[in-house]
């Protein structure tokens, strides 16, 4: 049965088509999602995060993916592009917490940035909020000027969250 799928999909010229071509009609919302993403506009795929997933594919799903990136991974596969980041990243306390597993909601790069769409800056913050809910009255405080659409950049380092800015009194 499967080797007349893989025939099929040869012949029709189906698996000449890209990754998130092939992923979209079971993952159809990551599919769309990814679309929208600036990823995706630069010519990537559903393959540079899961791997060509081969056996997944063959399987209907029956397989598990290549890759699926957890917290812990995520450094070093966004790394891989985003290195910088990653550097900056892998200094910070939430990557501590992330290494160490002590923490189940530590932050990674998709819980900032999301998965398969990227987070709007609204988003961003909400995502911080749900862990940093009581923040220092300092930190409430409007900055003279804003200088980020993400309200926590504007004080502090968006990949380690150190405080690059002094607090308006």
């Amino acid at each position: 049965m499967r080797l007349a799928i893989i025939c099929a999909l040869l012949a029709t010229g189906l698996w000449a088509q890209k990754v998130h071509e092939l992923c979209a009609p079971c993952h159809t919302t990551p599919a769309e999602d990814f679309l929208t993403h600036p990823h995706a506009a630069k010519g990537l795929s559903c393959d540079a995060c899961h791997g060509k997933s081969t056996a997944h594919i063959q399987a209907a799903g029956g397989q598990p993916p290549d890759r699926v990136a957890g917290p812990s991974d995520q450094p070093a596969l966004c790394g891989t592009c985003h290195s910088g980041h990653r550097t900056t990243y892998e200094t910070s306390k939430h990557a501590k917490l992330v290494a160490a597993r002590t923490r189940a909601r530590a932050p990674a790069c998709t819980t900032c940035h999301g998965a398969h769409a990227q987070r709007n800056p609204v988003s961003m913050t909400a995502q911080c909020r749900r862990c940093h809910e009581a923040l220092p009255a300092s930190c409430e405080v409007k900055p003279e000027k804003v200088t980020a659409k993400i309200v926590c950049a504007n004080c502090h380092d968006p990949h380690t969250l150190a405080l690059i800015k002094p607090r308006a009194p």
